[in-house]
């Protein structure tokens, strides 16, 4: 009953012209563009366009990490097709060549085609298949793909039709997530800010010194990954009004992942202050370094002195708060940046190496180097502040059985080093 209908449909088929399928679009594109579910509106767009261009398949597949395509929504399938392509790998079928390519592709006659690439959508029963790639700026966000079992290939209308709607769903989803991610990342962040706020009164409370000093570097450390995530969302709602970059989704990412930090830091500055506890683990210096300079350019202001990194070959992995020694180095990269200020052709260098008794660390730059060639006393500051930060870098440190030490090379500028334990190094 069902194939009788179909080949009437297609039987009794005039071709749509230029005028019917502009205004089909127009009504698409404003159904889609206000849609709050991205499943019910690929549904409805299937059903808005399928009588018109004999359409009886379609697959939407979302990109998923590692090189992989998840079947979020379809039409004209059953459920054992469903599960038979419920998962794609890119390069696999003809969605996943799209995905792994980032182009559309247009199969005819695959009912005689022997084409490996097209198996699966052959055993579905589809003789012409037209697939596009869901893209908004250069991310990926899926595939989504239109067939026909009947042997009447897509006209050239027809296809840029289905892109044209394809680049509206790519923009419908990205906003979908963006507002979704966004709503989270700011939930997350004014949860943590009160949470923060009522631990820091808390501990100031009670009066004590060395409670009152908790709370003093807890504010401090808490300071730059707050701000850095402040900043992605702040450009992520300038994107959601039109006068921003597209890159959102990655900016919301970073907001989530500083929201995620101040948490950590939270939890691992009140040990080291109270018990003298690190969480200690196996890290890599590259980690070490690309997350401090992350946190670092995400709150730094004005112009930034070239970063350079060198890191020894064969090192193995260190043993350290990965936390605590990632807030050491961007706390260092900011006070070296503030250094050179005034300095022209600014340069740091970011440098790991092995020692005798483990991993140095050194942050060096080729600035003016601190007054009289001392670092200040605790407490004190060479930026007119409270000497917050390299208390916390002391503090910090000591708990890792290391001391900052300065050295003054021969060339000028400063050297800040430190040690840490290596689990091995490799010759």
């Amino acid at each position: 009953m069902i194939e009788a209908r179909i080949e009437a449909r297609h039987a009794n088929r005039t071709a749509p012209d230029e005028a019917r399928l502009l205004g089909l679009l127009a009504d698409c594109a404003g159904k889609m563009l206000g849609a709050s579910d991205p499943t019910a509106m690929i549904d409805y767009l299937f059903e808005m366009v399928r009588d018109e261009l004999l359409l009886d398949v379609y697959f939407h597949y979302r990109a998923e990490p590692d090189h992989l395509l998840a079947l979020e929504a379809s039409g004209g399938l059953s459920e054992a097709q469903k599960m038979a392509g419920a998962r794609l790998q890119f390069g696999q079928a003809v969605c996943g060549m799209v995905a792994r390519d980032r182009t559309p592709r247009v199969v005819a006659q695959v009912q005689g085609s022997d084409n490996p690439m097209t198996n699966f959508i052959r055993d579905v029963g589809l003789d012409s298949y037209a697939c596009t790639p869901l893209l908004h700026g250069e991310v990926l966000l899926g595939t989504l793909g239109f067939g026909r079992r009947s042997g009447v290939p897509f006209t050239e209308i027809e296809l840029r039709f289905l892109r044209t709607i394809c680049s509206y769903v790519a923009v419908a989803k990205n906003r979908l997530l963006v507002e979704a991610e966004m709503l989270a990342a700011m939930k997350a962040r004014d949860a943590l800010d009160k949470a923060q706020r009522a631990l820091i009164g808390s501990i100031s409370r009670s009066g004590a010194e060395e409670e009152a000093a908790t709370a003093a570097m807890l504010a401090h450390e808490m300071v730059q990954p707050l701000s850095a995530a402040s900043n992605y969302i702040a450009t992520v709602e300038m994107a959601l009004r039109g006068t921003g970059g597209p890159d959102v989704l990655r900016q919301l990412a970073r907001a989530r992942a500083q929201i995620s930090r101040s948490s950590q830091i939270v939890a691992r500055t009140r040990a080291l202050v109270e018990r003298g506890e690190v969480d200690a683990e196996f890290v890599m210096a590259a980690t070490l370094f690309e997350e401090a300079r992350e946190l670092f350019e995400a709150v730094w202001s004005g112009p930034s002195p070239q970063i350079d990194v060198e890191i020894e070959e064969g090192l193995g992995a260190l043993i350290a708060d990965r936390v605590q020694i990632g807030q050491v180095l961007a706390n260092l990269l900011r006070n070296a940046a503030q250094a050179l200020r005034a300095t022209e052709g600014a340069r740091i260098l970011l440098s790991a190496r092995a020692a005798e008794d483990g991993v140095e660390i050194a942050v060096a730059d080729n600035g003016p180097g601190f007054p009289g060639g001392v670092m200040p006393e605790r407490g004190r500051s060479t930026s007119g502040g409270q000497g917050i930060g390299l208390t916390v870098t002391r503090r910090i440190l000591e708990a890792h059985e290391t001391a900052l030490e300065l050295q003054r090379p021969a060339t000028g500028g400063t050297r800040l080093r430190f040690v840490l334990a290596a689990r091995e190094t490799v010759a």
